[in-house]
Formats: C-alpha cells, structure tokens, sequence
C-alpha cells in the first residue's frame, strides 16, 4: 500500500492505517520532541499529543507538500504550544548555584556546560529555542528551517543570531564568575 493510500485510509478513520503511519513516523517526532525540548520535559506525553492532533487533522491534509514536511509542522506547533504553556523560569544567577567548590568551578567540566546550555535554552523564546536547535544541533539550513517554521529567512537568522548570543553570554558569564572567583583566591 503506498504512503497516499494510508494516508487516506487513516484520514477516513481507519486505525490500522493510523497505526501504520504512527509506526513508520514515531522516531522521527520523538527526535524532533526531544531536541526541541531538551531535558527536563514530559517528552513522550507531548509525541502522544503530537499523534493525537495528527489524527484529529489527518482529514485536512491536502497533500500539497511532502507527508513528513506536514508532519514537522503539526509537530512544531504542538512543541511551541507545549513550551509557552510550560515555559520554565531560569534566572541567569542560578549559573551561580552550579559554582561549588573553587576545585570543582575551575575544572568546569562538559557535563556542567551542558547543564548550563540546557537551563540557557530552557530560558530562550520558544522561537529562538526551536531555531538554535534546528540549525546547531539538527544542522539544518536557514532556508529549510523558514520553509519548516513558515518565516522570512531573516527571521530565522536574526533568531539563531539571537539565540547564539545569548548562549555565548551565558557560558561566558559562567566562565567568568569561575575564572573571576578562582583568580581572586589566588591572589590572596
């Protein structure tokens, strides 16, 4: 059976059909879940709602695009919608609390710095979050992420520009405050 026919069958409300098209797709929308959310967040009940609003909109789907291009969208939208109604609160002054020890801050480990990377993420704007993610850890072109999200190739780039900064500031400033404390304790 090709991919149009269960595609049709399953917008007909036929489950077997559905459950094909959950079986064939399900990693690729975790993938995307998980690399848009990052840690720390209900992954697997937001694919399940990913599946559900496929299924509810399966019958809308016209075809003018690819099947899996229709299906990053429903799954970014249901991400976005995830993330602002779950948007978590990380103060920058928080970096502090992973300090420690002067030992252990001056030997800043990758495990911190992912740490950090995923509070400073978990702080950015859906958008700005969700275009980091597409370009630096999917590797994604700018072109293909304005296609994905439906937005001026500008937009996209001043959102990666954006989020890479604010990314940089925030492993630069606990660098610093590293850096900062262990040199002042060696100049005692």
């Amino acid at each position: 059976m090709t991919e149009a026919a269960i595609i049709e069958r399953a917008a007909r409300g036929d489950r077997r059909a559905f459950r094909m098209i959950y079986d064939q797709h399900l990693r690729s929308v975790a993938v995307q879940v998980g690399r848009t959310l990052g840690h720390g967040h209900d992954i697997e009940s937001v694919v399940q709602e990913v599946f559900i609003q496929v299924f509810k909109s399966l019958p809308s789907y016209q075809g003018r695009s690819s099947f899996r291009g229709w299906l990053a969208g429903v799954t970014r939208h249901v991400v976005l919608a995830h993330l602002r109604k779950h948007k978590p609160v990380v103060e920058l002054g928080a970096f502090e609390d992973l300090r420690g020890h002067d030992l252990e801050w001056s030997r800043l480990t990758a495990r911190e710095k992912i740490k950090i990377l995923h509070a400073t993420l978990d702080a950015l704007s859906p958008e700005y979050r969700e275009a980091f993610v597409h370009y630096e850890i999917e590797g994604r072109t700018l072109a293909e992420i304005a296609q994905m999200v439906d937005a001026p190739l500008n937009t996209v780039a001043a959102r990666v520009r954006r989020a890479r900064e604010r990314v940089r500031r925030a492993l630069e400033k606990a660098d610093a405050a590293g850096m900062g404390r262990h040199h002042k304790e060696g100049s005692r």
